[in-house]
């Protein structure tokens, strides 16, 4: 059923480079009775990059989430969104996961507006890397916030917003879950509110905070400091925004550099071992001393030279 106040059959542009986001979001607003008309992909600079490996992969997994019916459109640079979405005629720009700046010629053109989805609780972490400083800083919690979309990044009023717990053992893939739960229940009130011409509440300026891109330095452990400490930052890396590239903690580790993707907890005694001494191995898992006591290196790869 349609929502509530609201004309059916919205033409909606979802944009994002996250399938989870173009499967659940287009399943979710057809059954509020809205069209998601097209999936828009940027490619480039914080985009995808379909001219390597990976890229293409991702791509691939965007194709293959997305509905049937759903055209996927890859928009190769910035001057040339304005034009593809005016060839759309949306009613609503929905974006979610999209790392570039809309146009205001592109904000002005769909009738009810565009909305994006920050993960974070606004005005909190406005900036490319909320979930990464939000993780870099020991949150126990993480938000999201739904805003109406103006000239500058993540301060349009706020629509609805929510919270959910974070543990030490959460691997990026439960975060992520956990933020698509949170968004989905979201969704239909966002949409009502929408369709009532709700402009939503101004964000406070005074608990404004930002969330930069990650400095490159950052990556490097050093095992001197404490094991939670290590633990924070490898975490933290996985969900960081790069200016350039990408990049998981790194560090020496048995005689190489290697990227450290993923860590747990040592539960035992410590057996007091210089800093960076690999204490032990569990299959691919390994045991190195911190400052404090020894953490496991759960998964690591060689780093590319």
């Amino acid at each position: 059923m349609p929502t509530p106040g609201a004309a059916s059959g919205w033409r909606i542009v979802l944009l994002t480079v996250a399938p989870a986001v173009a499967h659940d979001f287009t399943l979710a607003l057809r059954a509020q009775g809205h069209d998601v008309v097209a999936l828009v992909v940027p490619a480039g600079i914080r985009g995808l990059r379909p001219l390597d490996m990976e890229g293409w992969a991702e791509l691939g997994r965007l194709f293959e989430a997305a509905p049937p019916s759903v055209d996927v459109l890859l928009v190769s640079e910035r001057a040339h969104l304005t034009p593809r979405l005016a060839g759309l005629k949306p009613d609503l720009l929905l974006c979610f996961f999209f790392p570039w700046r809309l146009p205001p010629e592109a904000l002005a053109m769909p009738r009810l507006g565009a909305v994006n989805v920050h993960p974070s609780f606004l005005p909190r972490y406005r900036g490319p890397c909320p979930l990464g400083w939000a993780l870099r800083e020991d949150a126990r919690e993480l938000g999201l916030t739904f805003h109406r979309m103006d000239a500058s990044f993540d301060t349009g009023p706020v629509l609805a917003q929510g919270m959910f717990p974070v543990k030490d053992e959460d691997t990026e893939e439960v975060v992520f879950e956990k933020l698509m739960l949170a968004s989905r229940r979201l969704l239909p009130g966002v949409v009502e509110r929408v369709a009532r011409g709700d402009v939503g509440e101004r964000q406070a300026e005074v608990d404004a905070t930002f969330a930069p891109f990650f400095e490159p330095a950052y990556r490097d452990i050093d095992w001197r400091d404490s094991a939670r400490s290590v633990h924070l930052k490898v975490r933290a890396c996985r969900f960081a925004g790069w200016r350039e590239g990408r990049g998981d903690a790194r560090a020496r580790l048995d005689g190489r550099w290697v990227r450290v993707q993923r860590t747990r907890a040592w539960r035992g005694e410590d057996p007091r071992a210089e800093p960076g001494t690999l204490l032990a191995r569990q299959g691919d898992e390994l045991l190195v001393q911190c400052g404090d006591t020894p953490l496991w290196v759960v998964s690591h790869v060689l780093e590319e030279a």
